[in-house]
């Protein structure tokens, strides 16, 4: 198990394409918040182990820039597939997960309206300042399919515009501080 510093220098030095982060070594997903946001083009891999295996903790990965999640145990087939989708489409969850996962969208609810679990991966890249274009390349989605998600948003936050959404969303703890 090495540091946060020390992954971060890593990371710096060899310029992974992809890093696998444990639920053991990261429960709050805080590393993975911090690499996604240090290394924009790096692909996080979340391997949850069985007590990361929660609506919430799946929700808590996603927001915080996992772009795959994986049970621990996984073999390695599935390992290489999800790795693979998610540097190659931009999300996975693993068919394991998934029954966790679909339990994502009632998680955090903002005055009894749910997110989605696309409008919390648009909120997400809307807290990092992404345009329609931009989170649409990233979801493959059209831009105007990105831009109705955004306007779900904000009337499910109760918004005027986007940074507004953003400031609600860490005040109604949506989105990690």
């Amino acid at each position: 198990m090495s540091s946060t510093r020390d992954t971060i220098e890593l990371c710096e030095s060899a310029r992974p394409d992809v890093v696998l982060v444990t639920s053991a070594v990261d429960p709050g997903w805080n590393r993975c918040q911090l690499l996604t946001r240090l290394f924009r083009d790096l692909t996080v891999v979340a391997l949850l182990g069985r007590e990361a295996r929660t609506a919430d903790s799946i929700a808590m990965a996603r927001i915080n820039g996992a772009r795959a999640l994986v049970p621990l145990d996984a073999d390695p087939d599935r390992l290489v597939k999800a790795i693979t989708a998610a540097a190659t489409v931009g999300h996975h969850i693993d068919s394991a997960l998934t029954v966790f996962a679909t339990s994502v969208e009632g998680a955090r609810t903002a005055g009894g309206r749910s997110l989605s679990r696309r409008e919390f991966e648009v909120l997400q890249l809307i807290a990092e300042g992404r345009t329609a274009v931009q989170i649409a390349l990233r979801l493959q989605i059209t831009a105007e399919t990105a831009r109705t998600h955004v306007s779900h948003i904000l009337r499910k936050l109760d918004a005027r515009d986007r940074a507004h959404a953003v400031a609600r969303a860490y005040e109604l703890s949506f989105l990690p501080k």
